[in-house]
């Protein structure tokens, strides 16, 4: 089910989504505060992010997603929602309504890559693909 903005508004359902270049970093359960480094540190926390899912077809993708730092998949794949400005609304990868709206299948959709804003401070650079950490890395 998506996230409609005008829905999360007329609700008060305190919904909120990273816009373009913010990051916050969870310190506690439901609390964050905003990253004020230039790279996003490896140190075991995590982290909600505004960035980029880059689709197998090449369509670049407004995003919100969460990572974890204490491990190298670093993305919460059910975390990761698409936002759509003609729908005015967020998308999970899961909704099929998703597809239908870009008009692309799921095969040729995914596997995506994805980027947050701002660089994680690790040597490799990304785009990264969905399972990050692979025995051969």
């Amino acid at each position: 089910m998506p996230y409609r903005l005008k829905e999360i508004e007329e609700s008060g359902v305190p919904i909120r989504f990273r816009k373009k270049g913010e990051i916050d970093v969870r310190v506690g359960p439901c609390a964050a505060s905003s990253l004020k480094e230039d790279k996003i540190p490896l140190d075991g926390r995590h982290y909600i992010c505004a960035g980029t899912i880059i689709l197998k077809n090449g369509e670049k993708l407004q995003a919100n997603f969460e990572i974890n730092t204490h491990t190298f998949d670093f993305l919460e794949r059910d975390t990761v929602k698409i936002y759509i400005d003609k729908e005015k609304a967020w998308y999970s990868m899961d909704e099929d309504e998703l597809y239908e709206i870009l008009d692309v299948s799921k095969e040729e959709a995914l596997p995506y890559t994805w980027l947050p804003d701002r660089p994680l401070d690790y040597y490799k650079q990304g785009p990264y693909p969905m399972y990050f950490y692979t025995p051969d890395n």
